[in-house]
Formats: structure tokens, C-alpha cells, sequence
């Protein structure tokens, strides 16, 4: 699931290969235009890989997804290989949206453009010529790596399951909104805490599995339990989703895909602030 640069330099022809730019927005688009692995299609993250509905940033719809897959010219079909320029939480978001969608072969680069090209990847200036696909019809999503508002309002009181905040320190705390504003501020109640950035380096890369594992076991996740991250809006989840079930082959993780953003818009829902060291 997670592939070298190196590797990428390897398959780049392979036949049904589709590489896939995850960037989190248009303002990416001019770095991309500037130096795009060969072949890549550009995406932004907040058109293709989430919908604004109750409840902003979450996942799309299948039909919307089924539009969004034949306007980028991908099908469950293809090899899909994601890539970001640099540290980003869009590659991994894009990964789980496609696994959600039960597209068997989807792989994330491990590290952003520097790593690319120091391996070779071949990167152009030229546009990509668009890929045309007979409409794209998806099976129904997997809804066994999502978790419900009501999944997580239950693990509370019930205690076998693990709830993960992967925001900063600011937000878990309660003394920040983080990307979006928030109805609330807090976290969780009885959630662990593991900023996802603490999991990979300044180049978008992961560290070592052994260090990962090790992070997570001082805050009690060992792969006994099912865990149930969240964050803003399920996206930078999706990174510790990633870890936990890809890297660490742990069973049942489920993105909370609402996030704060459903918990904290649902003020029956209850919330927790404040330092726990204190």
C-alpha cells in the first residue's frame, strides 16, 4: 500500500497505471503545472474527495464520486498510485475515499516531490492529456472503515474502543478551531491524542513502522482494541487511519469521517477542554 519513489520510478509505464496528483486545493494547481510526475492528473481535495452536506468535508456521495472518478478517467480497474508535493494529509484522505469505494489497487507515495525526484520519478511541465472512460459505476461503499457520530457516542460509555484525536495540540485542548471553525471547542470525551504530523517527517514521509507502533502503544493502542481517529473534518484522520491500519495491519479502524465538525454542531453531544496533564 505504501510505495517508494523509487518504485514508482520502476512502474511509471507499467499498462494501467494512473498516477494521481492529491493536492488540498486549486492553489496547488500552479506548483503542480510546474513539476508533475509524468502522466499525473491534478486533484483538489476538498472538490473530489469530500462533499459539504449536513455536515462539511465529508465523504462524497456514490454518485458523486462515480462522476468525480469518470471526470479524472479512473476506474476500480486501474493500478491508482497518489502522490503529494509535501507533507500533506490529501494523499492519504484520497486513499481511504478510493478504499471506501472498494478500489482493490491504490497505493500512497511515501514522501513529496523532493523525494521524487531524487529517485528519478519522471516530472514534466506538460499538461496531461485527459483520459476519457466509459461512465464509472461503484459498488456499494465499505462502510466498514467508517465510524458514525453514533459509534463514537457509544465507545464512550462502553470503553472497547479507542477514540483517536489526530489534531494539534490547540485544538485537542480546546483553545483552538484548527483549519475550520468550529461550533465547539474541545475534543472528544476519553479520547487518546496523537497529532498526526508526530508520525511522519517534513518531507510527507512516515517514519519507521517500529517508531509508529511504538507512539501508539504509549497512548494504549496495540491492535486489540478497534480505534475510531478523528479531526477537523476526517482528513487528517485519514493519515492515522493509514498508520494504524496499513501500516500496523490492525483490524477495525474507522475513520470518523464527521469529525469535529458533526460533533461539535451537535450540542447534544457531550465535550471535554482543557489540558490533562494539568
Amino acid at each position: 500500500m505504501l510505495v517508494s519513489p523509487a518504485w514508482l520510478t520502476q512502474h511509471i509505464d507499467d499498462p494501467g497505471l494512473r498516477v494521481i496528483y492529491a493536492g488540498r486545493s486549486t492553489d496547488d494547481r500552479p506548483a503542480f503545472d510546474a513539476a508533475h510526475v509524468r502522466g499525473a492528473v491534478f486533484t483538489d481535495g476538498y472538490i473530489d474527495f469530500t462533499e459539504d452536506r449536513e455536515v462539511r468535508a465529508l465523504v462524497p456521495l456514490r454518485e458523486t464520486f462515480e462522476a468525480t472518478c469518470t471526470r479524472l478517467g479512473i476506474t476500480p480497474q486501474d493500478d491508482v498510485v497518489l502522490y503529494t508535493n509535501e507533507r500533506s494529509m490529501w494523499g492519504a484522505r484520497a486513499y481511504w475515499v478510493l478504499r471506501y469505494f472498494r478500489f482493490p489497487n491504490v497505493h500512497l507515495v511515501d514522501g513529496g516531490i523532493e523525494a521524487l525526484r531524487a529517485a528519478g520519478v519522471p516530472l514534466t511541465d506538460q499538461p496531461t492529456p485527459p483520459r476519457t472512460v466509459e461512465p464509472v459505476r461503484l459498488a456499494e461503499p465499505d462502510t466498514s472503515i467508517l465510524a458514525t457520530y453514533q459509534d463514537v457516542l457509544a465507545a464512550i460509555d462502553a470503553g472497547t474502543e479507542v477514540i483517536l484525536d489526530c489534531r494539534s495540540d490547540e485544538e485537542f485542548e480546546g483553545r483552538g478551531h484548527g483549519h475550520a471553525v468550529a461550533a465547539r471547542l474541545g475534543r472528544i470525551p476519553k479520547a487518546q491524542h496523537l497529532n498526526w504530523e508526530e508520525i511522519v517527517d517534513p518531507s510527507g514521509a512516515f517514519l519507521p513502522v517500529d517508531r509508529i507502533r511504538a507512539m501508539y502503544e504509549a497512548i494504549g493502542i496495540d491492535g486489540t482494541r478497534p480505534v475510531y481517529p478523528y479531526c477537523g473534518g476526517g482528513i487528517r484522520a485519514a493519515v492515522e487511519w493509514f498508520a494504524l491500519q496499513e501500516l500496523l495491519g490492525y483490524d477495525a479502524i474507522k475513520n470518523y469521517d464527521g469529525s469535529w465538525a458533526e460533533w461539535a454542531q451537535r450540542t447534544e453531544l457531550p465535550i471535554e477542554a482543557g489540558d490533562l496533564n494539568l
